[in-house]
């Protein structure tokens, strides 16, 4: 996956959307570098496998339809992270490697820019004419609307999903799987595939699921890298969910939903798509076996079939 001409698109389609005043240099800040790129190249492997794009040549050409859903997509993420780092919220003073958007303008830049890319990724999504349209607005408008990511920020912020396990993954489904379930759905709805009616719903349904269990996955794999530091604040102590009486249900929710992702890859044959997570699943295990260490320390717990498990993904 060329993750620079994706990139590049992104910032291309923020700048269409941006006003021609010094504003724009907040949301100019607040995307771009935009990490990962992680969710825009789900959009884009899935588009390729299901429309036999494999070369990818359709990301060389920012006009193409589906590149503008993988930008919509990334547009959402960045204003949820503007808003995540607010002093009101998570209160982060640092985000991706620079100061959080907040710390370098103002509060009231930070949550004005956020407000923006909200609507800017709806503007980016409406440049898709495709008959499934519709569908994408409803989907889109549901996942990261009031009944999907904007409880699991309300779950997380009110601390809601401390109280149980069940309450911590209904949370990372929320707040984090519903964006991922976003990328393959958008990405799947605009390829030739979904043109046809009996392949629509069994297909999307898959991707749900495949969705739901790597947002799980993602999120509790984020959760074990924060344990990598040699040393941890009290919040993170108090909140981090492999710590104390949750880390055997992490563990134990870990492997079932890389089995579904290992065995929903193998079965649909979505060669691109897990490449795409074969990367990042690589750079989680480095990540985790450099830090085993401090991982080991602060959790008491032996991290070695966890390792295994992301190796074996990797196959």
């Amino acid at each position: 996956m060329n993750i620079e001409t994706i990139v590049n698109n992104i910032e291309i389609h923020l700048n269409s959307v941006l006003p021609k005043q010094q504003f724009k240099e907040v949301y100019l800040y607040g995307v771009l570098p935009p990490g990962k790129a992680f969710r825009p190249q789900l959009v884009s492997s899935i588009f390729a496998d299901y429309n036999n794009s494999h070369d990818l040549d359709f990301l060389n050409n920012p006009k193409n339809e589906v590149n503008y859903l993988s930008s919509a997509v990334e547009l959402h993420h960045a204003y949820t992270l503007l808003h995540d780092d607010l002093p009101c919220m998570d209160d982060d003073d640092i985000r991706r490697g620079k100061p959080a958007t907040h710390k370098a303008f103002s509060e009231w830049k930070a949550l004005l820019a956020g407000d923006g890319l909200q609507t800017a990724s709806f503007a980016l999504l409406s440049k898709y004419s495709g008959k499934n349209l519709s569908i994408m607005l409803k989907f889109f408008s549901w996942a990261l609307g009031p009944k999907g990511l904007i409880q699991g920020q309300f779950l997380d912020l009110s601390e809601e999903m401390t109280k149980s396990f069940e309450s911590l993954i209904l949370t990372h489904q929320l707040k984090t799987a519903r964006l991922i379930q976003t990328s393959l759905l958008l990405g799947y709805w605009s390829s030739s595939h979904a043109e046809n009616r009996e392949n629509i719903y069994e297909t999307s349904k898959t991707l749900f699921k495949l969705g739901h269990a790597i947002g799980i996955v993602f999120q509790l794999l984020d959760d074990l890298t924060e344990l990598v530091d040699d040393e941890l604040s009290s919040h993170e102590s108090a909140v981090n969910p492999w710590l104390g009486k949750f880390g055997k249900n992490c563990f134990e929710s870990l492997v079932t939903n890389l089995s579904i992702i290992d065995t929903t890859l193998n079965k649909e044959e979505l060669t691109t798509t897990k490449s795409v997570l074969k990367n990042y699943f690589k750079k989680i295990e480095t990540m985790v076996v450099s830090g085993k260490t401090n991982i080991e320390r602060h959790s008491n717990n032996n991290l070695m079939p966890i390792v295994s498990l992301l190796e074996r993904i990797n196959t």
